[in-house]
């Protein structure tokens, strides 16, 4: 699916772009959010908004009637009898002539708003200027911005989206996201994708800079606007009211929007900004993870709650810790936001605060569908499991609850897909563990993925506990070693079973198992992890150890960790099927083989192991074929047609998941016992797209081919928010476009088969 949505191409990007990768673990699906593959070049904003329309497919919860949209998420008491005093506006304010360009449609809704109308609140002009305290790639503007009205507006950066309660977005023409009274209430056109996509976004940033239970945003699409509110479960969206014809919603909107708590607002009330004090002291504690200078971010002072039993009955305790500046911030607009931070308790003042160990805090939106994380690590703390986090303290925040569930069971309409409920938690582990790839030597990445291995074991020796999302991004080096981190998808294997107990299958894209990648409909397992531990170990050494591949690097990234198709789901593997089976990219068919530079134990690694598992895949397929002909042939035509014939060897049984477990501790501890090189510290390589190449992962057995770039369908709106805005060559414009904007082509249902690689940016992250 390709929604081409700027006039002006993409910046392109040479080298692999290859920061530490935000922790989410990924369903089957290919989310955005935890897709975990490396990004080659920057697609733009195209990419991203149609890879967030693609996220938000289903999520989107009405249409909700316009009264039931202010009852449900922004009520009010009035006294029996008494009426709602709004403004005295006109409510034909926006009748007579249609606004020129959107412009003109952000300066007439200014007008409309104006100065005195809604105490405490201001609307501003941010058209024209990202953010420029947002990272590369999410410099956005939305067309006008919610401020304080005590802000002080600096014409030359106005947009600040740390400093953003809410926002609207601003057509003068018709592109309506969402069809109201249509078979499908997700309208397929270009258009209506690439706007969900862009409100999407705009949600995405707004809530990774700030601390937010939800978000509201106005989309106004001359003469028609919807409400929006969203949170980590989707969005409810009103229907679509005429604001031309009468604009008393968005009068009521901005009246009770002014009269609302921060906290109904949905800013998160656990939450603060730090004082003077607290930022010097945070500063120097914690400037080893000191965020990007280039980018402002704040100290923030969080409480955590954690649940003890206070006279019989649980009462929270909430604790306070310093932080500065998330490790990696969402890149969805759903699911479980998670955010790491090395954290420093001032608890107890800030003078005991001076000499207090700092330890690691983590948050997340988790379902109600899964065990929580938490609980995983008491259960992981009792029974002694070691190379795993040691919880500290932590619990669910109070009244932090997702509602786009319940909203969609009151108006009786909902998404195409179901609408998980989330709980906001937070807790703290003592371990501050350092991103796998910044390793002082090969040995001690090595050592920190063998150690994972071990507290992988011992989780399941002791507790039963299957992890299902071992990835570079949850493996972390500590003193004397590695942790496996991020157990919030870790399930009982009694429970995995009997089937998921989520909407989704999970794993990281780039790490996950052949098996799974192919979309095997079974229940994760043990194997399905051992085999992750491998890609974690081949993917770090091929990009930052020196080997004789290093002029093939983008083929492999591309075509073995990144390589996807997609007709309704995502599914991959076969670039690793190859490899494993062939040798392909690295040996084999690929000759030389794979060697890395005065390195002969992880050259023998990858040797031995894939040898390995080149004899499970054999054995597993021998074993299947062995039962299709005891099936279709059996009795007496199996002893006559073996008898007819030379005797066959006997079918080895498919290995056990003990026994490939036992192979590979074994021959982590034989090669880790060989003479390994001490000065090869992690150095990224720079990995350059061939001339040529169409930017598609290859693989066999796929059709590859770059997706084809469709023309702009809009003047301004529709370019890339990353950069300033650029001069464009007039165009003629028909009277059907000055009604209506655009026309609106339908897009594919099913995209072609294609080899495509991730669109996600590798990012920072220890959580």
């Amino acid at each position: 699916m390709s929604l081409p949505f700027q006039s002006t191409p993409p910046r392109k990007q040479t080298t692999l772009d290859l920061r530490r990768a935000e922790s989410q673990a990924t369903p089957i699906t290919r989310k955005e959010s935890g897709a975990q593959g490396q990004k080659i070049e920057l697609d733009g904003f195209e990419k991203k908004r149609e890879a967030m329309c693609r996220e938000m497919s289903g999520r989107w919860v009405g249409p909700c009637k316009v009264a039931d949209f202010f009852r449900l998420t922004m009520p009010i008491e009035l006294k029996k009898g008494s009426k709602e005093q709004l403004p005295k506006i006109n409510k034909k304010f926006f009748a007579g002539k249609k606004p020129a360009s959107e412009k003109a449609m952000v300066k007439k809704t200014i007008e409309f708003f104006g100065t005195d109308n809604f105490a405490g609140i201001q609307l501003v002009d941010t058209s024209n200027h990202p953010d420029p305290n947002s990272k590369r790639g999410a410099k956005l503007r939305p067309d006008i911005s919610i401020r304080d009205k005590s802000d002080v507006i600096d014409p030359n950066s106005p947009t600040q989206l740390d400093e953003t309660p809410g926002g609207l977005e601003a057509k003068n023409y018709v592109v309506d996201i969402l069809s109201d009274k249509g078979p499908l209430f997700e309208s397929e056109t270009f258009t209506a994708q690439q706007a969900r996509g862009q409100l999407a976004t705009y949600a995405v940033e707004l809530c990774a800079r700030q601390h937010r239970t939800h978000l509201f945003f106005v989309y106004l699409f001359y003469p028609y606007a919807r409400f929006i509110r969203f949170d980590r479960a989707g969005a409810l969206v009103s229907e679509r009211f005429n604001f031309t014809l009468d604009c008393t919603p968005l009068i009521r909107f901005f009246s009770r929007f002014s009269k609302m708590s921060r906290v109904e607002r949905g800013y998160d009330p656990t939450v603060q900004v730090a004082d003077e004090p607290e930022t010097k002291l945070a500063r120097e504690r914690l400037k080893e993870w000191a965020p990007d200078p280039k980018y402002e971010r704040p100290v923030f002072k969080m409480e955590v709650y954690d649940h003890q039993s206070v006279n019989g009955a649980k009462m929270p305790n909430p604790r306070k810790f310093l932080v500065w500046g998330a490790l990696a911030g969402p890149e969805s607009p759903l699911g479980r936001a998670t955010r790491g931070y090395p954290a420093l308790e001032v608890t107890h003042g800030l003078d005991q605060a001076k000499e207090a160990p700092l330890m690691f805090l983590k948050e997340q939106w988790r379902s109600i569908a899964l065990r929580p994380e938490i609980d995983t690590l008491r259960e992981l703390k009792d029974k002694e499991v070691e190379h795993v986090p040691t919880l500290e303290c932590g619990g669910d925040l109070p009244g932090q609850v997702t509602q786009t569930a319940m909203y969609a069971a009151k108006i009786g309409k909902r998404g195409t897909k179901d609408i998980d409920t989330r709980i906001h938690v937070r807790f703290v582990v003592v371990e501050v563990g350092r991103p796998i790839e910044r390793f002082s030597s090969s040995k001690e990445m090595f050592k920190a993925v063998y150690d994972a291995f071990q507290g992988h074991k011992q989780a399941y020796e002791k507790c039963k506990l299957l992890h299902r999302d071992v990835s570079g991004g949850n493996i972390l080096l500590v003193k004397d070693g590695g942790i496996l981190n991020d157990w919030d998808m870790a399930v009982n294997v009694e429970e995995v079973e009997r089937g998921p107990r989520a909407h989704e299958r999970t794993g990281t894209w780039a790490f996950m198992s052949i098996d799974l990648l192919m979309g095997e409909k079974r229940p994760h397992r043990i194997s399905d992890d051992l085999e992750s531990f491998f890609w974690v170990v081949l993917y770090h050494s091929l990009l930052y150890l020196p080997h004789n591949k290093v002029n093939k690097l983008y083929e492999i990234i591309t075509g073995v960790f990144e390589q996807y198709t997609y007709y309704s789901e995502a599914k991959g593997g076969l670039g690793k099927y190859a490899m494993v089976t062939k040798g392909h990219h690295i040996g084999g068919d690929s000759p030389p083989p794979l060697e890395f530079t005065e390195n002969a134990p992880l050259t023998e690694f990858v040797k031995t192991i894939l040898m390995l598992m080149r004899n499970w895949k054999q054995r597993e397929l021998a074993a299947d074929s062995a039962d299709n002909i005891t099936t279709l042939l059996s009795g007496t035509a199996v002893l006559h047609l073996r008898s007819l014939g030379p005797k066959q060897p006997e079918v080895l049984p498919p290995p056990t998941e003990k026994e490939m477990r036992d192979d590979m501790e074994a021959l982590f501890q034989f090669i880790l016992s060989m003479v390994w090189p001490t000065d090869d510290k992690a150095q990224l390589h720079i990995v350059r797209k061939p001339i040529g190449a169409t930017g598609q992962a290859p693989a066999e057995g796929t059709v590859g081919g770059g997706s084809k770039k469709r023309k702009s369908i809009d003047e301004s709106d529709l370019e890339s928010d990353d950069e300033e805005p650029k001069p464009k060559k007039v165009k003629s414009i028909t009277s059907e476009a000055l009604t209506e904007g655009p026309k609106e082509r339908k897009s594919k249902k099913t995209p072609s088969v294609a080899t495509r690689r991730s669109t996600r940016l590798h990012k920072g992250t220890t959580n």
